[in-house]
């Protein structure tokens, strides 16, 4: 074997051990698997907050004027404690298992919930399938959902602190768990089937039993999942961004095709 043999040999072999890596991570980590719906808020006009995951799950301006702003990750969008945006309901929304995160930036409001989003029926009493509020006294993050009465919890973290926080919500029986920043900073075990309400997805705001539970700060990255997401998972998601998340396990896979494809021609 020559010198020139031995080091290809070598380098075919490190980068057989990549890509066996890379394989191995596409199977145990796909940010587009069960995912339901993308708001990247990078939209930057319009009055339409685009859904980037396929499902065209697009969130129209319908109360007040929410202001395209700098998010987290790109663009963003503000909410001025009276406005909303809302997604016209689907049965993809409907969900048993889930996964709701996005970042936020909050400054401290008293006097009033804070709603982040929530897919919920405000006609027939106030069936919830998921949300995310701000806590009215605290400043924490609520998370809940009914199936035949309130399933309601609070986290321990203030994030109403006018910096950025990710906020993520999973459901998987039995669990509900809140993060916070990649952190566990909840869990209880409800152990039932979510009820699945037939109304709109409201983001940033709601007019929930007449008292106008708006928030008040900027919103970025927005997911919806029909499964709940790893810890390990919500961290890659939070380090990345929701859109790098997304395009990276796509040209994992391109790159694992294309070895294949060199595997076959020898």
């Amino acid at each position: 074997m020559t010198r020139f043999q031995f080091l290809v040999l070598v380098a075919l072999c490190c980068f057989s051990l990549f890509l066996s890596s890379a394989i191995t991570e596409v199977k145990e980590m796909n940010l587009k698997e069960g995912l339901v719906g993308a708001w990247l808020f990078d939209d930057g006009k319009g009055d339409t907050v685009k859904d980037s995951s396929g499902h065209n799950l697009h969130a129209k301006f319908d109360k007040g004027t929410p202001k395209w702003s700098k998010g987290k990750f790109a663009g963003g969008l503000e909410f001025d404690g009276q406005s909303q945006a809302t997604v016209p309901d689907n049965e993809l929304m409907h969900l048993k298992s889930f996964t709701l995160t996005t970042w936020v930036n909050s400054p401290k409001v008293s006097g009033k919930w804070q709603i982040l989003a929530a897919k919920e029926n405000r006609g027939d009493g106030g069936n919830r399938n998921y949300g995310l509020f701000a806590h009215v006294n605290t400043g924490v993050m609520h998370y809940s959902f009914t199936s035949g009465g309130w399933k309601s919890f609070d986290g321990k973290t203030v994030v109403t602190d006018g910096e950025w926080h990710y906020i993520t919500t999973t459901y998987e029986q039995p669990n509900l768990t809140l993060y916070i920043d990649g952190k566990v900073d909840g869990k209880q075990e409800p152990n039932t089937v979510p009820d699945t309400p037939k109304n709109k997805f409201f983001i940033g705001g709601c007019d929930i039993d007449g008292a106008g539970y708006y928030l008040t700060g900027t919103l970025d990255d927005m997911a919806l999942y029909n499964r709940a997401l790893s810890e390990k998972e919500i961290n890659q998601l939070m380090k990345t961004g929701l859109k790098e998340g997304m395009t990276s396990v796509e040209a994992r896979e391109k790159l694992v095709t294309t070895w294949a494809r060199l595997k076959g021609k020898n």
